[in-house]
Parts: structure tokens; sequence; C-alpha cells
């Protein structure tokens, strides 16, 4: 992305070692295609901006302080906007990001960066490359009406909206962003203080329980029935999972569930497959089977048939096993074969959040 500065204000661009100092501070974008400069009272400033924002790339505008507002209302007059005030300056009220004496303008497809600058002092932090301010976290074992009471008020306090979705029982992902430079990462860390050992903050679960648990060299392997093997699928289409993954029994039949993992034939008899007994004993046998730290197995009912009053279609049975603990548990999903097969994956990588949390939190 091509970048252009321009320099407004005479006692700016006659301080040479001022000017020196705001060069250093944009070196991080590379090369700067083109530095303008223009006193503050020109007559060619109209011209000069429209110009400028017709052309691709983004533009750093660092105006004085007597320029600073003119900058702001012209901007806003050819963007359409108006102006707003905000931490004592008046910017566009479209602004993507801003800060102290700093503002963000995406116009086009392109970044407008207006910083206000006073020889002798610091320099405004450079937004272009902050216009994306988003987060997401993932809350687990706490429900939407939980999690928004603890985290509309720090979000009103950071001015960062969120807005939060439950993908499996006990697992919500939240979306964050704010418009106020830094205030998103001071959110994202008070959350984690006030929730602790609930909190992940991370765009891709997945390759982060990989990168965690390659850390921690610990493996994982599956034991897979209704969900057919889209609990491997997901892991697998992450680069990387070779380091933590071990395999994948698909094991669909109860002919394969006794041969392949040692369920012994009463169980099927007495409890049927779709049961805490079943599904122990397909976790004893993975896990020994690939000599794993961690091991996974679901085995349900994913419709449309095959349900019964005692075990309704949404009826699923899914478990995790380390070297020292159990977890099985017995869920009731509703929606069509492929939700339910998808809750079924979510939900048994909720219990591996759950067992391997020393490694993952």
């Amino acid at each position: 992305m091509k970048n252009r500065l321009i320099i407004i204000g005479k006692n700016l661009y006659l301080n040479r070692p001022f000017m020196e100092y705001i060069e250093r501070e944009l070196e991080h974008l590379g090369f700067l295609e083109q530095i303008t400069r223009l006193c503050e009272t020109s007559s060619e400033m109209v011209a000069l901006l429209q110009e400028q924002i017709s052309k691709d790339g983004n533009i750093i505008i660092v105006a004085n302080k007597k320029a600073f507002t003119p900058i702001s209302k012209l901007l806003a007059t050819m963007t359409e906007d108006t102006l707003i005030l905000k931490e004592s300056i008046l910017i566009p009220s479209k602004s993507a990001v801003y800060d102290d004496n700093s503002f963000l303008l995406r116009y086009d497809n392109r970044s407008i960066n207006v910083v206000m600058a006073e020889p002798g002092k610091t320099v405004p932090v450079f937004l272009v490359e902050e216009e994306k301010k988003e987060g997401v976290i993932h809350i687990f074992n706490m429900d939407e009406e939980g999690a928004d009471a603890l985290l509309d008020p720090l979000a009103k306090s950071y001015e960062v909206e969120f807005s939060s979705t439950t993908l499996t029982p006990g697992w919500l992902k939240v979306e964050c962003s704010a418009k106020k430079f830094g205030r998103l990462e001071n959110f994202l860390k008070s959350v984690k203080q006030l929730m602790g050992e609930k909190v992940i903050e991370s765009t891709n679960i997945i390759a982060y329980l990989i990168h965690r648990l390659s850390h921690s060299q610990k493996s994982v392997t599956l034991a897979e029935s209704c969900t057919g093997g889209r609990i491997a699928a997901m892991l697998t289409s992450e680069a990387g999972s070779s380091t933590i993954f071990k395999g994948s029994l698909v094991t669909y039949s109860n002919a394969l569930k006794a041969g392949w993992l040692g369920v012994e034939k009463e169980v099927f008899e007495k409890y049927g497959a779709v049961s805490k007994e079943c599904v122990e004993q397909m976790l004893a046998g993975a896990k020994e089977i690939a000599g794993a730290d961690y091991a996974l197995a679901v085995s349900g009912i994913a419709g449309p048939g095959g349900g019964t009053p005692q075990k309704p279609v949404g009826t699923v049975v899914i478990g995790a096993k380390s070297d020292t603990h159990t977890v099985i548990e017995t869920l009731h999903f509703e929606g069509d074969r492929n939700y339910i097969q998808e809750q079924s994956v979510l939900y048994a990588y909720k219990l591996l959040f759950q067992i391997a949390s020393e490694e993952l939190f």
C-alpha cells in the first residue's frame, strides 16, 4: 500500500529536527511515496486534499494546531460527514479510530490519518495501521446473560461494543470492537482479570488449541460415531495439527465400537450405544490404542430418524479423558441433522478445553 505524507504548517516543516522525528515515527510504514509541505494559510489546501484523496494509498496528514480543525472540517465536507467533539478535539463523526490529537478516516478503501503536532512535544500516535480494532474472546462455562452482565460495565468504561453468541452449551463467542486506540487491549486485559480461566482471546480457537498443546507436547485422539469424523476434520483443517493429533476412529457401527475400541457386548445390551457406559469404554479404547494424552468420544442420534421416547433425536453423549480425569455428559440438542452434529463437535472441544485447562488457559 502506498503512503503519502502531507505536512501542513510552516512551523513544522521549517523545523528540521522535528521533521526528522516525525519521519522516524513513520519508519514502520516503509517508503513514503510523496512528502508534501504546505503553509497553513495556503489557498491551495482544498485542491490539494481533493487531489490526494482521489488517489490510491494511505494519506498521513500532520497539521499544526492552527490547521488541524480546518483540515478536519474540509475532510468532513469532502466525505459528506459532520464534526463531533472527541477528546477535546473536533473530528469527523465517521472516524474509524481516534486517539488524543489523532484520527483515522476510511474513504473509498483508503485511510486518511490526521495528526495534530507541535514542535517540542511528543508526536501523537499514528493510526494508519490501526483501522481494524476488533477482537474475539471465548468464554467457557457461563451463559450469555451472566457474561453480558459482567462485560457490559467494562464495555461502557472502555467504549467497546460487543456481541455474543452461544456456540454450544457452556461456550460463548464474543466479538468486540473499539474506535478509540488502545481501548480494546485494555478491555480484553480487564476481562481476563475478571473472569480468569473462563476466557481465551483468539480469532481462531482451533489454531490456538494446536499451538498451546504443541507447546506442552500433548496429544489428542478421537473416537467418533454420530459426528462422522467432523471433530477430526475441524482439527486437521488447521496447519500444525499433526504435532498434536494422533488420529481418529469413526466407529459408526456397534461392531466397530466393539472390535476397534473394545466396547463390551454387555454394554450395548444393557445401556445401548448412546450411553455414558459406551462412551466411557470408547474413550478408554481410543486413548489406549493411540497412546494420547487426551481422548474425545461421541455417540448419539443426529436424526432425522433413530430416536426413541427414552432417547429422542438430538440425544448425544460426549466425553473427554486424560490420564487423571474423565468427563462424560449427556446432551439434548435441537435442530436438523447437521446442526446437531456441529453442536456435538463444538461441545467435544469444549470438554477438551475443560479437561486440559492447565495447558489451554
